[in-house]
């Protein structure tokens, strides 16, 4: 199945319009933490503020879960 990944803080939103294939949801889940821990350890995600988040959805548009992105974390 493909999965989208966009990152938004409510008001701005990047879409994720080429996803990406996963087994199912738990492994897109396992996937989009991996990368959000690359983003932190390369210091990509310094200066992001509050309120962001990683929203995966199905390839229909329906959100499937919500991963909130502490940049310091």
């Amino acid at each position: 199945m493909r999965f989208h990944f966009d990152l938004t803080n409510g008001q701005t939103t990047m879409r994720d319009h080429d996803g990406a294939e996963a087994n199912d949801l738990a492994e897109a889940i396992a996937q989009a933490r991996t990368v959000i821990d690359e983003l932190r350890i390369g210091g990509e995600l310094m200066d992001v503020g509050d309120n962001w988040q990683l929203v995966i959805r199905a390839p229909d548009g329906t959100e499937l879960q919500f991963i909130p992105i502490d940049p310091k974390t």
